[in-house]
């Protein structure tokens, strides 16, 4: 018995010197040597109009048109949101308020707060 006890212990002993003498690959993290990916380039977000004038090289007239642009946008908000605060008016005017309001209803006062804040968006600049 003592016999065996000693072979294993020989064994074991062999097989941690092993282990050891490479290097402790085994128990060491593996380094990835490869670079981060390099990232995408950014998304064009000039506009069309001022790109045009922009190869022309007029810088003010560039921004006279993105103004325009900028301002014919704005006024066709404000009609719509004009729109759909009348619209909501009419329904609201012609619900009677002890009753509970309706889905629609609540729906186009997300799209109102939707159009006011992009309102605000364009106003800032």
């Amino acid at each position: 018995m003592g016999e065996t006890r000693r072979r294993f212990l020989m064994t074991l002993a062999a097989a941690a010197s092993c282990s050891i003498a490479t290097d402790g690959s085994v128990l060491a993290q593996v380094h990835n040597t490869k670079p981060f990916p390099t990232p995408p380039e950014a998304a064009e977000k000039q506009n069309p109009a001022e790109a045009a004038a922009a190869a022309k090289g007029d810088p003010q007239s560039a921004k006279r048109v993105a103004l325009q642009q900028n301002e014919k946008e704005f006024r066709a908000g404000a009609e719509r949101l004009y729109r759909l605060v009348s619209e909501l008016k009419q329904e609201v005017d012609n619900t009677v308020t002890t009753e509970i309001f309706s889905v629609q209803m609540y729906k186009r006062t997300e799209e109102i707060e939707k159009v006011a804040k992009l309102l605000k968006s364009k106003a800032k600049g």
